[in-house]
Parts: structure tokens; C-alpha cells; sequence
């Protein structure tokens, strides 16, 4: 029994001197920073729960319009979420300081898991076990990127083209979304969720050249475009996030914007920061399993049937 016992223990310290040199050592991951990401995503879970509460009260007439906002900031519920979501950004911004773009947006996926009961109990229902299968898919498949990927850290200065094509690609892409939406239902949540998701993940990589800015004092960062730019997105992105919340389930949306924020991101910080991610054959096909079990995860739960119609107004 002791043989064996120890051979367990030899067997699961070299798997985890093997992971630990294949992703800690050689993947730039403080344990600071993950915890500073994790601690984001646990804020931003509560911000969603509570402000999608607020936000499902209200006519679905009223979505896109800045007046929602203006409505909204009355509503006791909706300001302690986004007390919360001060918070997680808070804390994004520390993580995003040190940490790569490719490492800490994925780890925000957490706050798809943890959002999803949190909803449910708000609701007083349970999740299904499809729905429980599903968040565990998509935190699972966002692992394994993680793992395959191995990110690295970059430099979060790009030059001017760069950005100039970085916003007219994002201002297409969001407008499309708004553009086809529809009128109302899971389409125009998971759209406007997809859109908002799209400038959370651009707006993450202007966070993050932000922070470095001012690392060079706060003149230098005042003296740039980047915070700015920073808060134009922000409260754009809040628009589009509570409007997706506010015409349907939060099963709808959230997914999307989970999903969506963290693969822009990685694409951003790949494309222009120069992060590092591992294009060996192997860390592909991981990397691509990772994508398809994030779509498929986002499809069972999008499929939930339709709450009761509130009136238009």
C-alpha cells in the first residue's frame, strides 16, 4: 500500500512539474495576475446577475436608447451591480498591467460559470444539467486554450494604422450586429451580446495600453489617446451589454459576451501586441478543439425557451 501510495505521488508531482514547465515556466502566468483576473470575473458574475435583473424590468422598447442607461442608474439593484462591475474592472486593470492580453481574458470566462447559478437562483429555478454541462464546456475549453496556447507577454503599443484599422473593423462589426438584430428574442440578445462582447475585448486592449501608459506617469497617459478612447468604449460597450441583458435570459447573452471578449482580445494581442501563441501543430488542433467547444457550449445555452412577453413601450 505504501509502494503504491508513493508511486501515485511521484506519478502526480511529475505531472505537475510537466504542466508547471510547459505552461507556468514557459507561459508568462504570475499567480498574482491569475488571481487578479479571477477576481474580475468573480465581480463581473454578480455585475451581470444583478444588472440583468434590472434590466429584464424594463420595456424592450427601450433598448439602445442612452435613456435606458438614465433609467437604470434609479434602479437600487442595477447600481450595486455595477458597483460590482467597478470592481471587476478594477481588478482587470491590475491583472492587465502585468499579465498578457491571451492569459487574462480568457481566465474572465469564470464569470460565465459562476454567473449561470447565481441567475438561476435570482430566478428561484435550478439550472439543467445541459446548462451545468455547457458552463463546465466552455470553462474547460478556454482552459485548454489556455494550455495549448502558452501566452506570452507582448508590447502593448502599436502603431497609429494599426489602431486606426482596429476601430473602423470594430465599429463595422458592432454596427452589423445592431444592424441585424431584429426587433426582439434570443437573435437580438445574442447579436447585441456578440457586439458587446466585440468592444469589451477591444476595450480590454486599450485597458491594458492604458496601464502601461501610466506606468510612465499620469501625464503621459492624460497626454494620449488611449484613455479617452477608453472611456468612449466603456460606456458605449455598458449600452450594448444592458441591452442585450434587457430584451432576454441571461443565458442568451452572457455566453456571448463571454466568448466573443476573450477571443477578440487574444486576436489583438497576438496581431499587434506580439504576444506570444504557440502555432506548433499540436497547439493548434488544442487550440481549435478549445474554439469548437466554446461555440458549441454558447449553442446549448442560447437554446432555453423565451420568458413571457413584457410590453412594448
Amino acid at each position: 500500500m505504501a509502494l503504491h501510495l508513493l508511486v501515485v505521488s511521484f506519478s502526480v508531482s511529475q505531472l505537475y512539474a510537466r504542466l508547471r514547465a510547459r505552461f507556468f515556466d514557459r507561459a508568462y502566468a504570475p499567480p498574482t495576475v491569475i488571481l487578479e483576473a479571477l477576481a474580475a470575473a468573480t465581480f463581473y458574475a454578480i455585475a451581470a446577475v444583478l444588472q440583468q435583473s434590472a434590466a429584464s424590468e424594463m420595456p424592450t422598447g427601450h433598448a439602445m436608447r442612452p435613456g435606458l442607461l438614465l433609467t437604470l442608474l434609479r434602479r437600487p439593484r442595477w447600481l450595486i451591480g455595477s458597483c460590482a462591475s467597478v470592481a471587476g474592472f478594477a481588478f482587470q486593470f491590475l491583472a492587465l498591467r502585468r499579465g498578457a492580453l491571451a492569459l487574462v481574458e480568457p481566465l474572465l470566462v469564470a464569470s460565465l460559470v459562476i454567473a449561470l447559478p447565481l441567475g438561476a437562483a435570482l430566478e428561484h429555478r435550478s439550472l439543467r444539467s445541459s446548462e451545468w454541462a455547457a458552463g463546465l464546456l466552455i470553462f474547460g475549453a478556454l482552459a485548454l486554450f489556455l494550455l495549448a496556447a502558452e501566452p506570452g507577454r507582448g508590447h502593448p503599443q502599436a502603431g497609429t494604422f494599426a489602431w486606426i484599422l482596429l476601430g473602423f473593423l470594430t465599429v463595422a462589426a458592432v454596427a452589423a450586429c445592431v444592424r441585424f438584430s431584429g426587433a426582439s428574442g434570443p437573435r437580438r440578445a445574442l447579436l447585441l451580446g456578440a457586439a458587446a462582447g466585440i468592444l469589451f475585448g477591444v476595450t480590454g486592449a486599450v485597458t491594458e495600453t492604458t496601464g502601461h501608459l501610466l506606468d510612465h506617469g499620469l501625464l503621459a497617459a492624460t497626454s494620449n489617446w488611449a484613455p479617452y478612447a477608453l472611456i468612449v468604449a466603456s460606456v458605449t460597450g455598458l449600452l450594448l451589454n444592458q441591452s442585450a441583458f434587457q430584451v432576454g435570459q441571461l443565458g442568451w447573452s452572457l455566453p456571448v459576451i463571454t466568448i466573443f471578449e476573450p477571443l477578440v482580445a487574444i486576436a489583438i494581442g497576438e496581431l499587434m501586441f506580439g504576444e506570444h501563441i504557440d502555432t506548433g501543430p499540436v497547439a493548434r488542433t488544442g487550440e481549435l478543439l478549445a474554439l469548437a467547444g466554446m461555440v458549441v457550449g454558447v449553442l446549448i445555452l442560447s437554446r432555453r425557451p423565451p420568458p413571457a412577453p413584457r410590453a412594448a413601450g
